[in-house]
């Protein structure tokens, strides 16, 4: 019962390191890797980098496209901030002074 239990728990903390894995990849490759980077892993690495997009194309895409919706909602496509001028003009009647 206990190596059984034990087991478990091992087949457990494989699945959430590897979830961890999976996470870490694709924040990475979507969001935090510069182009040098990416040029650096396509270069050394690429039959992994390759085996990785391939297993994980749906979520890199959800982000990408994640990201495309952010920039276009949250992203002013003008360069300079707008500028708005109000004059408040009161008409009232003169105060009188006695």
């Amino acid at each position: 019962m206990i190596s059984l239990v034990g087991r478990l728990l091992v087949g457990r903390k494989k699945v959430i390191q590897n979830q961890m894995r999976k996470k870490n990849f694709i924040l990475w490759y979507s969001l935090y890797a510069t182009e040098k980077e990416l040029e650096m892993t396509r270069i050394s690495n690429k039959e992994t980098l390759n085996r990785l997009l391939k297993e994980y194309a749906e979520e890199v895409d959800r982000v990408d496209k994640t990201m495309c919706l952010y920039e276009r909602i949250a992203q002013p496509k003008t360069t300079h901030a707008q500028e708005l001028n109000i004059t408040l003009k009161i008409d009232s009647p003169p105060i009188r002074r006695q």
